[in-house]
């Protein structure tokens, strides 16, 4: 990443509002937050002050509009992997342009660096956790031909809507779930520790590109069948993404001692 383009959006970096969609991934950055490691949460804090992972995981989608060049040219491609049905990531590796996993990659190099900017670590943090979350929407792994399935309409309850939509969204609404219902549903569940959670992005994006071929309907009218089949996986898929959210994180930040992380800002 062009050192640049981040100091022409340092001052950019606002405080976060409310807006995987806006709900999936408040939850996911919620339910992460218990797992992170104590010098993880102090490098966290120290980078982002009393914000909670649960506003952070968004800040990257509300910043979409920005009109700032690195926004509107740069920083798409970073919600996304395209990995064709019978490829795997390995094979087809980045674009020019970079994705979700080179641009992890780019900000993970700006997190452990103790020359970077508190501006940038601030950017390579928030940007961070939103990508590793979107990277378990099956649909973010894209299979190169319709666009995350953004060019598949399909209808639900009456309206057309596209199936990435569908996974992002329409899914988690149509539960009728406030965030605490949700949160309470996926915590029962999870495990207590991060044992033997992966940490590799390789690997997330491998079990989206597996699953994402089994979940476009074979009608184009979204029936109570489909969501209850789905809804399951929507809620494994999110308590993965926030076991992960802290895994990638503690990956990077544990074993820094607090001299190191200050040294860094």
């Amino acid at each position: 990443m062009k050192p640049g383009l981040f100091l022409s959006i340092a001052l950019l970096i606002a405080a976060p509002a409310f807006a995987w969609g806006p709900q999936g991934h408040r939850i996911t950055g919620s339910l992460a937050e218990p797992y992170l490691a104590p010098d993880s949460r102090m490098a966290i804090k120290q980078l982002l002050g009393n914000v909670e992972l649960a506003t952070a995981s968004n800040w990257a989608d509300e910043m979409r509009a920005n009109p700032s060049r690195f926004w509107q040219e740069q920083a798409g491609p970073y919600h996304y992997v395209t990995v064709p049905p019978g490829k795997t990531y390995s094979d087809i590796g980045a674009p020019a342009k970079g994705d979700a996993v080179s641009a992890l990659k780019e900000f993970r190099t700006v997190l452990l660096d103790p020359s970077a900017s508190r501006s940038h670590k601030q950017l390579a943090l928030r940007f961070s956790m939103h990508i590793v979350q979107d990277l378990h929407q099956p649909l973010h792994v894209g299979n190169g031909k319709d666009r995350g399935g953004t060019r598949v309409r399909v209808k639900v309850d009456g309206k057309s809507r596209t199936l990435h939509w569908l996974w992002d969204t329409g899914l988690m609404v149509s539960t009728g779930r406030s965030d605490t219902q949700w949160k309470k549903r996926l915590r029962s569940t999870l495990p207590t520790t991060l044992e033997g959670v992966s940490a590799d992005p390789l690997i997330w994006v491998a079990e989206s590109a597996r699953y994402r071929d089994q979940l476009y309907p074979q009608s184009k009218s979204i029936n109570e069948t489909y969501k209850e089949r789905q809804l399951p996986h929507v809620e494994k898929r999110l308590q993965l993404a926030a076991l992960r959210t802290a895994a990638y994180l503690n990956a990077i930040f544990n074993g820094q001692n607090s001299a190191e992380t200050s040294a860094s800002l």
